[in-house]
């Protein structure tokens, strides 16, 4: 009877690091502003409901120390590839946001950013919070717990891994979240430019009126006149990015 059920009980263990991985990175279950012990409860509750719908695999292995560990390993690192995979997508918006506040001259001022657990402006912030709250909306909590049953079904645990790939999936979903940052950014990047060349050609053409002094409020108000339209859509986009991005769309 202890036979059987170690390779069990062993197999449930790597679900939970699996899941502990996973909610540590993914959003909204890895905020920092969510206390360590409340995550851990969450990831061993779903860890159990996973491990018993995947139909209680086991891991023959349980008896030898380094394939455990390397085992162990695996888990970890399949858990926090699929949360970066989101997480990288989301912290686009909040990349996004700091271009806009230098652009617009707000970058002065931060504050404590309870997403990231760090001082940001307070643009980022703004995206930030529509994106993330775009991304529960649309159910990214569902998401993370539908990949995690899925991947108990497709890699149980112990399974083999190609870390090559998983490297390679991170490193292409930065990059895609770089890009995306770049698209989030844009429109209002363009009109503060615009705002600036305007500016800038009036006063070349009448020096008289001193436009220069002015430049501050034309740089802001052309930014947030651009921020009012582009923000909603652009935390739309980075929500979306980051379900698909766990749906492995």
């Amino acid at each position: 009877m202890v036979i059987t059920f170690l390779p069990v009980a062993a197999a449930f263990i790597l679900v939970v690091i699996r899941c502990a991985s996973l909610f540590s990175v993914v959003p909204l279950f890895g905020m920092p502003a969510i206390p360590a012990r409340v995550r851990m409860a969450a990831a061993v509750s779903v860890s159990v409901a996973a491990f018993l719908g995947a139909g209680a695999p086991s891991f023959a292995a349980w008896d030898h120390a380094d394939r455990f560990i390397m085992a162990a390993l695996t888990e970890t690192l399949l858990g926090l590839t699929a949360g970066l995979a989101a997480r990288l997508v989301l912290d686009a918006a909040a990349a996004a946001g700091s271009a806009i506040g230098v652009s617009m001259g707000l970058s002065v001022a931060a504050t404590y950013d309870p997403i990231h657990g760090a001082e940001s402006t307070a643009v980022s912030q703004v995206l930030s919070l529509l994106a993330l709250g775009f991304a529960v909306a649309g159910g990214i909590h569902r998401e993370a717990v539908a990949w995690l049953c899925r991947s108990l079904v497709d890699m149980p645990p112990g399974s083999p891994v190609a870390f090559s790939d998983l490297a390679a999936r991170v490193v292409g979903q930065a990059v895609g979240a770089i890009a995306l940052a770049i698209r989030l950014a844009f429109p209002v990047l363009t009109a503060v430019t615009i705002g600036h060349l305007s500016l800038g050609l009036l006063n070349r053409t009448t020096p008289q009126l001193g436009l220069s002094n002015i430049g501050f409020s034309v740089a802001l108000l052309a930014g947030a006149g651009a921020l009012y339209l582009a923000a909603p859509p652009a935390a739309l986009l980075a929500a979306e990015a980051a379900r698909s991005a766990l749906a492995g769309r």
